[in-house]
């Protein structure tokens, strides 16, 4: 299942959301599958080092926007905010470069780390 394979090559291991998930990334394959990763809860971490506790979701869908896999499983990370910024998966460490101050960003810690830390521009 390439939703399977996907996510375990992508975890290897905000404030508040309400009932709907935020998606804060989502992968397009060639046959008009994606892939879209969602943070299903997040809390203020009760570990020192880190700003927040997510827990991430998956829902892969076909080109008929139809779901073909949902991932029930919570996937856990943390994110730190200040500098050494990073996002953390077990005990992976992964670094975020600031600023980031490209427009498009095609990695998913990054889009992680800027929905809780990067601030809001209007």
């Amino acid at each position: 299942m390439r939703a399977i394979a996907f996510f375990a090559g992508v975890l290897v291991a905000t404030p508040s959301m309400a009932a709907e998930q935020l998606v804060f990334y989502t992968a397009n394959f060639p046959d008009a599958t994606s892939v879209q990763l969602s943070v299903v809860n997040n809390r203020v971490s009760l570990y020192g080092d880190y700003d927040f506790d997510v827990a991430i979701g998956l829902v892969e869908t076909d080109a008929n926007g139809v779901i073909k896999y949902e991932d029930a499983g919570r996937h856990h990370a943390r994110v730190r905010c200040n500098y050494p910024a990073y996002v953390s998966v077990g005990t992976r460490k992964y670094p975020i470069r600031i600023p980031l101050s490209r427009p498009a960003h095609d990695d998913w810690k990054e889009n992680l780390w800027m929905i809780f830390c990067a601030a809001p521009s209007s």
